[in-house]
């Protein structure tokens, strides 16, 4: 796997941990209704945190996928900064980490490769 490709999945695989972390953190300290303000914040991050396992032997339709989540995920991290939610800057910053590394030309022949038997050639 190229190195933007592996980059992205790190990045996604980082903040859904602090995003999961962070929820936990608010809702003992400010209770259920500010927890889900919270992870409404990394809503898509959730969805890129189940696509990133895909990556070491899906097509392309699951790199499409993710620059669209990353997408909305910018989206959805503005209205978050907006609101004032603690680290909601975190959000928007991965959005456009994985937007940026997932749109590098290694990233889009990785997704592009041919598979014999099912099973992808080695990158090199």
């Amino acid at each position: 796997m190229p190195g933007p490709v592996r980059a992205a999945q790190v990045v996604i695989f980082a903040t859904f941990g602090i995003a999961v972390l962070l929820t936990v953190l608010v809702a003992a300290g400010s209770g259920a209704e500010e927890a889900g303000r919270v992870f409404g914040t990394y809503l898509m991050v959730a969805v890129l945190f189940v696509l990133a396992f895909r990556f070491p032997r899906a097509g392309n339709g699951v790199r499409v996928a993710s620059i669209v989540l990353a997408s909305l995920q910018i989206l959805f991290a503005l209205g978050g900064a907006a609101r004032g939610v603690p680290l909601g800057i975190l959000p928007l910053a991965a959005g456009v980490a994985v937007l940026v590394l997932l749109c590098r030309n290694s990233a889009k022949q990785w997704f592009r490769r041919d598979s014999a038997n099912g099973v992808p050639p080695q990158y090199s």
